[in-house]
């Protein structure tokens, strides 16, 4: 009997679809009906099919045969049986009392579970937000589509006349994974653990244990690269049994980070195997988390080994909204369910905040811990007085740095780009969904002093064919560019084909901040960037215009007629084209995050002002409370900052262990 989709199944699908259209406004019914309603029924209906085709149905054409093997190729792709199940009903049938309690599943908080439950002898909660990554979050090629969609945070920067100009409402997008895995589910997959100085100048600021020799281990433990690769690259830097797949995209979009290749070698620049391995200026393809043209998510490397531990357990769909104290020691945690209802649940040995770098300062100051004036501004009573939110640091890029094709106009793309496209990757898991538009392909470079062993500048490269509307809506959404801007962008790419080059800022001077809007746990915090506040930053990123400039000289870019591309930005009439006026205010209209906060509970010792965390991760002044995530870092690192993170966890969960084991021993 040949597998099919049923007329029964489309029949009641699209009585659910009547039914939702009811009511909604004429406005959003057309989206309500393409994005959810259309879902819905493919969903119900490859359901039924996916069914079939396990129970081993066979085919008597070759066309059912082509429908067959794409169909179960899509059933594939469902990552749902990779991860934990939610246990809110074995936490509310059970003494909700554990040994540790770590809020947030994110990058730290997935790998930090996985680890502690190793021990049998320990109960662990995992607390997340957010549920299981989506199908789409698995396809690298649908990067921009999880942008502010129900599996990010969306947080919004406050609006300032000095930045985020060209978003909308004048506030810049800040995308936080919301979902098993965190932000590893959401991001660019670019796997860059930075360079040897950001961690010895982390040992140099008091914080013992933290050097690079010290951490690299941990970085090790974690990775799982090709033998081969470890091998011809030094075994010294590279793990090969760790829980997380590291490889190379498999795939690129366009011949043009060839090209870029080409050019970059003209100029002397050098051409590395990877950013990880002891060299830090140059050009390649980075790392990835990626595997076979699949993501490869912390939260499903790590959360898949611990599955199916019984003395693990995970709430989703919960939000921690505090610490629960007794005096200056953590008991617990107050957490809102799925369903609204308030739980309360203990913790004998610690609890641990893994939230990340705007969800824990703002756990942190709910519960009492953080600047005292700030606390008696909102009314929240003040146990313990810390510098929480204080120390923001981002990398800061410009999304509007563009190389332009002279004389070329570009090949639209097919009207059937996106099922060629979806075939590709269905069968061969290649193709334009496998990679992310080249932005594998990254640049270190120094533009202060060429001579030096460590970057100032990172640069993304990013292709948009002419006609590619789709994949460029995509942009816009996820960078929350103004009206004006997305106007300019549509033109230029409805007449030709457009090459990004975007710099960004990796040692920033400027510090930012997270503040309470309220002591309502469920009001977003206050996000007070300050990009471009100390002039170091804003002269960095006009400087590596510089080097562009001299890659437009190249006789690779002339081959290809490329050439750099003053974008028309509405807000900048009143500059001279390609001046340094110029620049500074396309960034200050188009400087955004790269989704890297760090630093707003910042680690240090008990004589560093800043500090909220010692070396060994607990809170200053507290007992039972530790944070293990990215916002401990004291100096944001030279690079991408997931892997860094990552390390961070592994390093904590040994911290832990040699804390509690022999103890649990005596």
């Amino acid at each position: 009997m040949k597998p099919r989709i049923s007329n029964n199944c489309i029949s009641r699908e699209n009585g659910k679809k009547e039914n939702l259209q009811k009511g909604q406004t004429q406005e959003n019914r057309e989206e309500a009906t393409n994005s959810v309603i259309n879902k819905r029924i493919m969903e119900s209906c490859l359901g039924q099919t996916c069914a079939a085709l396990s129970s081993g149905a066979t085919t008597g054409t070759i066309f059912t045969h082509l429908l067959q093997t794409l169909l179960a190729a899509q059933c594939a792709l469902n990552s749902n049986d990779l991860y934990p199940p939610d246990r809110t009903s074995d936490v509310l049938n059970e003494n909700p009392e554990f040994d540790f309690i770590i809020i947030g599943a994110g990058t730290a908080g997935s790998a930090l579970a996985s680890r502690l439950s190793e021990i049998e002898k320990w109960k662990i909660l995992l607390v997340e937000e957010g549920e299981n990554p989506s199908l789409n979050s698995r396809i690298p090629g649908l990067m921009f589509t999880l942008y502010n969609s129900n599996e990010d945070y969306a947080y919004k920067t406050e609006p300032n006349e000095n930045y985020c100009l060209g978003q909308k409402e004048k506030k810049c997008l800040w995308t936080k994974g919301k979902a098993l895995g965190g932000s590893s589910a959401v991001n660019a997959m670019l796997y860059i653990r930075g360079n040897d100085r950001d961690y010895n100048q982390w040992a140099e600021m008091g914080n013992k244990g933290w050097s690079f020799e010290e951490v690299l281990p941990y970085f090790r433990k974690s990775e799982s690269y090709n033998p081969e690769f470890a091998a011809k690259n030094g075994q010294h830097y590279f793990g090969t049994d760790g829980p997380l797949h590291i490889r190379k995209y498999n795939y690129s979009t366009t011949s043009m980070p060839e090209v870029v290749l080409q050019a970059v070698r003209e100029t002397g620049i050098p051409i590395l195997e990877t950013f990880n391995g002891g060299h830090y200026i140059g050009y390649g393809n980075a790392d990835g988390t990626i595997d076979n043209g699949l993501r490869r998510s912390v939260g499903e490397a790590y959360l898949s080994l611990a599955k199916n531990r019984k003395n693990l357990y995970v709430l989703k769909s919960t939000k921690a909204e505090k610490i629960l104290m007794s005096g200056k020691t953590a008991i617990g945690a107050r957490l809102r369910l799925k369903n609204g209802k308030i739980l309360d649940v203990k913790a004998s040995k610690e609890v641990i905040l893994s939230a990340g770098s705007i969800a824990t300062p703002q756990i942190l100051m709910l519960s009492g811990i953080g600047p005292r004036d700030h606390l008696k501004e909102i009314g929240i009573k003040t146990l313990v007085d810390l510098p929480v939110g204080k120390h923001l640091e981002d990398h800061t890029m410009g999304y509007a740095v563009q190389m332009a094709f002279v004389n070329k106009t570009g090949q639209p793309v097919k009207p059937t780009y996106i099922l060629d496209e979806a075939y590709k990757f269905l069968i061969d898991r290649s193709g334009d969904l496998s990679s992310t538009g080249g932005a594998d392909l990254l640049g270190f470079v120094n533009v202060h002093d060429p001579s030096s062993k460590y970057p100032d500048i990172q640069f993304h490269h990013f292709h948009v064919q002419k006609g590619q509307m789709p994949q460029m809506e995509s942009v816009i959404k996820a960078f929350h560019m103004s009206d004006e801007i997305a106007s300019e962008l549509r033109k230029l790419i409805a007449a030709q084909d457009i090459f990004y080059i975007l710099p960004t800022l990796l040692n920033p001077k400027s510090l930012g901040e997270i503040k309470l809007q309220s002591a309502d746990p469920k009001e977003n915090v206050k996000i007070i960037s300050n990009q471009f506040s100390h002039p170091y930053d804003m002269e960095t990123m006009v400087k590596s215009i510089e080097f562009l400039r001299n890659l437009v000289k190249t006789e690779a870019f002339k081959k290809h007629g490329l050439k750099l591309n003053i974008f028309n930005i509405p807000g900048c009439k009143n500059t001279k084209p390609d001046s340094k006026e110029y620049w500074e205010c396309n960034f200050r209209h188009t400087g955004t995050t790269i989704f890297h906060p760090v630093g707003t509970a910042k680690m240090g010792p008990e004589n560093d002002p800043e500090a909220v965390v010692d070396p060994r991760l607990k809170v200053h002044g507290v007992l039972k409370l530790r944070v293990i995530d990215a916002s401990i870092m004291p100096k944001i690192t030279s690079g991408n900052t997931n892997s860094p993170t990552l390390m961070i966890s592994e390093k904590g969960a040994d911290m832990i262990k040699e804390d509690w084991i022999e103890k649990d021993e005596l």
